[in-house]
């Protein structure tokens, strides 16, 4: 692994090279697959091995590094077999979620995930890839903190979030994909959980993460392979 990065000294060594190591992996410099040396970050970074392996730990929870039994650490790499099983899951427990979330949103918290729907389509407009990502991810994230079930949360936020974090990593390789029709994938489940609709909103669901998973086949798979990947 070449030397990338540079010296820091703060207080707050573990986000700042947690986001130094995002940083490098979301602009390339660090490839999906790729092995995480703990001693020559630590040496890169001219610190502890301590600070090192808190920041893996807080980009492994956010989905971008991967620990394997061996405890080696890479960078997140899906299997297309992997992408799969995970939109299995979701199509159980996020749906819950989403049910969940339309049968005890109140009309603020409503308000709130229709200003972050809204700010999710304004953020395809300007065609930014990976803005959109992260503010996919966190509309997400707010439904599943609507059902106020902090052990659902935790297990959607450890089975969904590499998936985000892949696809960050593969939009840099295959180009930018449709932001718009995928943001407005999201209206029909936002609108049933304004209506607090439980049916409704899983029925939403279940159709608009067909979409996606086909997407992510299509998008992240396929067209890779034609880019050389």
């Amino acid at each position: 692994m070449e030397n990338v990065f540079e010296k820091l000294s703060s207080s707050t060594l573990r986000s700042r090279i947690a986001e130094k190591i995002q940083e490098a992996i979301l602009t390339g410099r660090l490839h999906e697959g790729e092995r995480l040396v703990e001693r020559k970050l630590a040496e890169q970074f001219d610190t502890s091995l301590t600070a090192v392996r808190e920041a893996l730990i807080q980009l492994e929870t956010a989905g971008f590094v991967i620990k394997k039994p061996n405890s080696a650490t890479y960078v997140t790499k899906l299997s297309l077999e992997a992408a799969e099983k995970i939109f299995t899951v979701r199509k159980v427990l996020e749906a819950f979620a989403v049910e969940e979330a339309a049968r005890v949103a109140s009309p603020r918290q409503v308000e709130q995930l229709e200003a972050a729907y809204g700010e999710l389509l304004d953020t395809a407009r300007s065609q930014s890839a990976q803005a959109f990502i992260l503010k996919d991810l966190a509309l997400h994230e707010m439904i599943w903190q609507l059902t106020a079930n902090e052990y659902l949360e935790i297990a959607l936020r450890r089975i969904v979030q590499p998936v985000f974090a892949f696809t960050a990593i593969r939009v840099l390789s295959c180009g930018p994909f449709d932001l718009l029709q995928d943001a407005q994938s999201h209206g029909p489940i936002i609108q049933a959980i304004k209506r607090n609709h439980p049916t409704q909103a899983k029925d939403a669901f279940l159709a608009a993460v067909e979409e996606w998973l086909n997407k992510t086949r299509d998008y992240l798979f396929a067209q890779f392979k034609k880019s050389g990947g």
